[in-house]
């Protein structure tokens, strides 16, 4: 899920919300309002399942005040009389939130693969040939839509720069946070146990190729959590993006580059070809 996602449905569904209530307003005298609130229910689990948590809790408040407002006596207030329906917004409300709990896991099962995608892309581009400049700035782009990160810069070995996405006045920046926050399980678990960003002061990953330094990524967190998986994903990346500098930079000689529509086949000691 990307950040423009997270922000489109975190609007969306508490106006739709409200939306849904006005829409059901023929229906209320012919049905109680605990009936009517199923359909809001139905819309908190659609906005959490493509939202996250947090659009989810939005839409279920708002779910929980449109019944009260639109559907509920007296209506076109906030007043509830009837004891049946200080139960229906009680349950309601309840409903809506554990809706919201329980989507938010579908949704960082979605945000892992939306991760190993990009992940994938990297290793696709491994295979293939450009100016590295061209080729990892679409890569940091994708991995900006997708990682808990509010900036992305790459510069090679000698200080060029070859890419960046986000948040441009990081460019000039040097990050001052640990290159160890990535591959320590423990780092990632702040308060009660719950995932912890990554550093807000940025952190310097070095790019090694064959214990050979071929440029640095720097990188931003934007304050949404980033457990053990993400991070570890993002050092696979990072890996990634130094074997395409560090492929480009030390192109092999043409005589050991097989020939277009030939075999990149390599015979081993003692055994034939196999037919």
């Amino acid at each position: 899920m990307t950040k423009d996602d997270e922000l489109f449905y975190l609007g969306a569904g508490p106006v739709a919300a409200i939306g849904l209530g006005a829409a059901l307003m023929p229906l209320r005298d012919a049905t109680t309002a605990s009936n009517l609130a199923f359909a809001f229910v139905a819309l908190t689990i659609v906005v959490g399942h493509a939202g996250g948590r947090w659009a989810a809790t939005a839409t279920a408040i708002a779910s929980a005040l449109s019944l009260n407002f639109f559907l509920t006596r007296p209506y076109l207030t906030l007043n509830i009389h009837g004891r049946d329906d200080v139960i229906a917004f009680v349950g309601l409300a309840a409903c809506g939130l554990v809706s919201a709990a329980l989507g938010s896991g579908s949704t960082e099962r979605l945000a892992r693969r939306r991760q190993l995608d990009v992940l994938y892309a990297a290793t696709r581009e491994l295979e293939l040939s450009g100016p590295p400049a061209a080729r990892v700035q679409g890569l940091l782009e994708s991995a900006y839509a997708v990682f808990p990160v509010s900036a992305l810069v790459l510069h090679d070995v000698g200080g060029e720069l070859l890419g960046a996405v986000g948040d441009r006045a990081r460019v000039a920046d040097a990050p001052r946070g640990r290159v160890d926050v990535l591959d320590d399980a423990p780092a990632a678990r702040g308060r009660a146990g719950r995932a912890a960003p990554l550093p807000r002061e940025g952190v310097r990953v070095p790019l090694l190729a064959g214990h050979r330094a071929v440029g640095h990524l720097d990188l931003w967190g934007d304050d949404r959590p980033a457990g053990p998986d993400t991070r570890r994903t993002l050092r696979a990346l990072a890996r990634a993006v130094a074997a395409i500098v560090a492929a480009e930079r030390s192109p092999l000689p043409a005589a050991a580059a097989p020939e277009r529509g030939g075999s990149a086949w390599v015979a081993l000691p003692g055994r034939g070809r196999p037919e």
